[in-house]
């Protein structure tokens, strides 16, 4: 080690207050009185460690003196890119210094000198109601804090136009302390009120307050400098006491514990700091390296030590450094150097070697580290790549991506249905997750057989509804329709996912002979208490599939109680019996069951479940081959190609009898029971608005008949029509482009698409999920075979699919899949888009940004734009290569809510000055007709 004292550096015989390395490690910064003014100056680091660059006078030793400040300057600190310098001074004024073209000079003994760089203040941040003596930048610079004797701290933005974030209130006395933890999710802050506050960085709201270590603490000192360690799990702070003793103690963060303390200073410890970089070396017992952390201790009594954590005794004290206390500390970024300063105006500098201190942990080692610590490395570089790793610099971030990140689950953003079956492992995009719902229906073609007038035999495809039918909801009450989010944190919910982490996070393997911060390096501090999600939820229905279990072949003796969408069928060679359940209502077809001398008739029959009484019954002259019923009618498909339509509780025609030219295959209600349709033999698609007496649609499906035989035929409450065939293929008819749109087919984007974001464990219900019930419906009659590998060609194809998706919804008018389909847009923009496409689909949903503008186009399907930003940006903030892009949309996102409000409340108070005004006229003019009278 070498001690070394240069008399040059010096402010006219003032005090330093404060002292800086750059982080190039070529210069450094102090900061304090001047002749008149505070001062700052911009000193050359290579003259010190260098005598012969010392004695060299090509060699400046000043390279820019500022002397700007009002008065004395308390504090320097150099952003850790190095590109700007901060200053607070008793000034009550902060300022951000950076280098800039030109030259400038100062005034001297010798008239103006010219200094080698010129710095000027680009921002002077103005706040404090006091002296600013303590400043700390945040990780990445985003953030500096400042802390003044007006008791608080403040949080300025320092980017673009700066601006002033939020005031830290509570500290009873001047805060003298302030320093930024290295991951950012936390500041904590020192007091002369005895008291360390630990301030949570994501709502700026005080986390702990320590209060223990210093309630002994007697008088005061100038500034109370403290320290967060590299690795983020210890703060140490100044001027504490234990046994009557001046100690720096030992703040764990793993619930801010206060056993531990450094000792051995005769008086109060001023100022405390940790070297930047984690540090390492080999054990004399084996080859396995021991980790750990180095710090710096300056005091009142003029002495400083350094301190290993990894030792249980100082590596060095130097006793009467100064003549004065030491009031600031500060390690060069990659040389093993210690600059110190002190009240007499003198700066020290201690160098060491790698052996002394120990070799520095390598980027990928720190990396490796901090991943298991914290699940994100901690490279620093504000100039990465988007695809490298780096560590968090907006701190409410931190929680999200301590977790695994992993794709939106449909079964987490989706209502659960009621299930009691065991959990189902599939591969979701390569990965492998765990969804506790039940197993997938299957499509079920249950085939009708009916006989014709001349003996032939017909056969219809029949197939069982999903959940339509059933006018029951197939969700826990618990979750309605009124109670679901598509947010982000659900995705994250799973219990399997949180024994993954912890799994992971015991998975770490500490070398011998690590002691003390080693122990605890590879303790992960994440924990969940989060319960494992039950899978035994009770069902109160069967499923379609339990449906179709039990259907068998019996007459009926009365009104028995099936189960909902149950379909009954019996008979012999010659008549046939079928029988359908809807809400409290029962209808039983018996083809051929009455013979005239005409001919067979079919008889109709509805029972009322409840009463348990017949309502009414009437006779058909053609055999049913299809029918089906709402709450509303009864629709009733004849051989002959007629189609009647009944009220179920009287049986009175609601439309005329119609009439096509082939017989109804497949018909259907909508949910709501106002529409109803069919589709016929010959391809034609007819709906009808029952209570209007009008056609809805018309269209012919001959484009999409090649695709083999109709197996489902569904129209949703929006008058959507969806047609699914027995080969798979699957389509929606849109009427206002009069053609149909392709939900499944042999496509291989689609049929990746379906198979690589959608669980084969999706529960469907195709009242709330139309496209995606009738897609998976479709994916169950083709073979599934999910390809792991993520090629390029995949990336892409998922993509298109996604915003084919996005356009079906809105098509379909599908709120519910709007969300969940923008949601895995963000999603896979996050993990394989460019910033170029991440931004178009930030600045589509950002909506209308100025008063005047339509409100129609701030929404889609009735959902607000932003809610589908906030929706997307949750999701991006999941992945730290897209921070800035999120903090940036963010802010926006915010600015636009704030000025929507305030324009509301102003809206407001205009309509309410409206009402007064028009209501003091009114009573002017009940005034003058009341003397009239009188």
């Amino acid at each position: 080690m070498k001690l070394l004292k240069p008399s040059w550096v010096h402010h006219d015989d003032k005090p330093i207050f404060s002292v800086d390395v750059h982080q190039g490690g070529l210069k450094f910064a102090t900061g304090g009185q001047g002749n008149d003014s505070g001062r700052v100056v911009i000193w050359n680091l290579l003259p010190v460690l260098s005598e012969k660059a010392e004695m060299d006078s090509t060699v400046p030793k000043i390279l820019c003196q500022m002397d700007n400040h009002l008065a004395c300057v308390n504090c320097v600190r150099w952003s850790q890119n190095g590109l700007m310098l901060a200053s607070g001074s008793d000034d009550k004024l902060v300022m951000i210094w950076k280098m800039s073209k030109g030259s400038s000079g100062v005034f001297g003994s010798g008239g103006i000198t010219k200094n080698p760089e010129t710095w000027k203040c680009i921002s002077t941040l103005r706040g404090h109601a006091g002296d600013v003596l303590d400043l700390a930048w945040s990780p990445q610079d985003r953030w500096l804090a400042s802390c003044s004797v007006d008791n608080t701290i403040i949080i300025w933005d320092v980017h673009a136009l700066p601006s002033m974030i939020t005031v830290l209130k509570g500290h009873t006395g001047l805060v003298k302390g302030i320093a930024w933890d290295p991951v950012g999710k936390f500041v904590a802050s020192q007091s002369d009120d005895r008291s360390v506050r630990i301030w949570r960085t994501s709502d700026w709201t005080c986390s702990n307050i320590i209060t223990e270590p210093f309630e002994e603490c007697g008088g005061t000192t100038h500034i109370l400098r403290l320290s967060w360690s590299p690795d983020g799990q210890y703060l140490v702070s100044a001027h504490a006491m234990n046994g009557g003793g001046p100690t720096a103690q030992i703040i764990e963060r793993e619930g801010w514990k206060c056993d531990k303390d450094f000792v051995g200073h005769r008086k109060a410890v001023t100022c405390v700091r940790f070297h930047n970089s984690i540090l390492k070396r080999q054990t004399q017992k084996s080859n396995k390296s021991q980790q750990y952390c180095c710090l710096a201790v300056g005091s009142r009594d003029r002495s400083l030590s350094v301190w290993m954590t990894a030792l249980q005794r100082p590596l060095v004290v130097i006793h009467d450094l100064f003549q004065d206390s030491v009031l600031d500390l500060s390690w060069g970024p990659d040389k093993y150097i210690l600059l110190a300063c002190s009240g007499d105006g003198s700066v020290a500098c201690l160098q060491f070697t790698d052996k002394e201190l120990g070799t520095q942990l390598s980027e990928e080692d720190k990396n490796a580290l901090y991943q298991r610590m914290y699940g994100k490395s901690a490279t620093l570089d504000v100039h990465a790549s988007p695809g490298r790793d780096m560590i968090i610099e907006n701190a409410e971030l931190l929680n999200i991506t301590q977790e695994k990140l992993k794709p939106p689950s449909v079964s987490n953003t989706m209502p659960h249905p009621k299930t009691s079956q065991p959990s189902l492992n599939s591969h979701f995009n390569g990965e492998q997750t765990t969804f506790s719902v039940s197993t997938p229906v299957k499509a079920i073609s249950k085939q009708i057989e009916t006989r014709t007038a001349d003996g032939k035999r017909r056969i219809t495809p029949m197939f069982i509804p999903l959940h339509q039918d059933t006018g029951e909801s197939t969700e826990p009450p618990e979750l309605n329709s009124t109670s679901r989010n598509f947010n982000s944190e659900r995705i994250e919910e799973s219990a399997d996912h949180v024994a993954e982490v912890i799994t992971n996070s015991s998975k770490t393997i500490t070398p011998e002979g690590q002691a003390h911060l080693d122990n605890r390096l590879t303790k992960a501090p994440y924990t969940s208490s989060a319960p494992a999600r039950s899978s035994a939820i009770s069902r109160s229905q069967p499923s379609s599939s339990q449906n179709a279990q039990n259907i068998t072949e019996r007459k009926p003796t009365g009104p028995t109680r099936l189960n909902v969408g149950q379909t009954v069928k019996s008979g012999g060679a010659s008549s046939s019996e079928y029988v359908k359940q809807v809400s409290d209502f029962r209808v039983h077809v018996h083809n051929g069951n009455v013979t005239t001398t005409l001919g067979p008739l079919s008889k109709v029959t509805c029972w009322a479940l409840g009463a348990n009484e017949k309502l009414w019954e009437t006779l058909i002259g053609s055999p049913i081959v299809n029918f089906s019923l709402c709450a509303k009618y009864v629709l009733l498909c004849s051989q002959d190609g007629t189609i009647r339509f009944l009220h179920i509780r009287t049986g009175i025609n609601a439309l005329p009898i119609l009439h096509l030219a082939t017989a109804a295959t497949q018909c259907a209600f909508c949910p709501l029971g106002v529409l109803g349709g069919v589709i016929s033999e010959c391809g034609q698609l007819r709906v009808w608005n029952i209570e209007k007496q009008a056609i809805y649609i018309t269209s012919s499906c001959a484009d999409i008949f090649k695709s083999g035989q109709v197996v489902q035929f569904t129209i949703t409450e929006n008058g959507i029509p969806f047609v699914l065939f027995s080969n798979g293929s699957s389509y929606s008819y849109s009427k206002g482009m009069e053609c149909w749109m392709v939900l499944n087919s042999k496509d291989p984007v689609i049929r990746h698409g379906l198979q690589s974001t959608i669980p084969k464990d999706f529960q469907r219900n195709i009242r709330t999920y139309p496209i995606m019930s009738i897609q998976t419906a479709s994916n169950s009659f083709g073979t599934n075979v999910v390809d792991l590998n993520t090629s390029q060609w995949q990336i892409s194809a998922k993509l298109s699919f996604i915003e084919n998706q996005i356009k079906l919804a809105e098509a379909v008018k599908s709120p519910e899949e709007l969300k969940y389909w923008y949601l895995m847009l963000g999603y896979h923009l996050a993990k394989h888009g460019t910033e170029k496409r991440i931004r178009l689909l930030l600045d589509d949903l950002l909506g209308p940004t100025y008063c005047g503008e339509s409100a129609d186009k701030s929404k889609i399907l009735n959902v607000e734009k932003r809610t589908l930003l906030e929706t997307v940006l949750n999701i991006i903030k999941l992945h730290p290569q897209w921070q800035r892009v999120y903090m940036e949309y963010s802010e926006q996102l915010n600015f636009i809510t704030a000025i929507s409000k305030r324009s509301s409340i102003s809206n407001d108070m205009e309509s309410n000055r409206f009402n007064a005004c028009s209501l003091r006229e009114h009573n002017f003019g009940f005034g003058i007709v009341s003397s009239a009278v009188r």
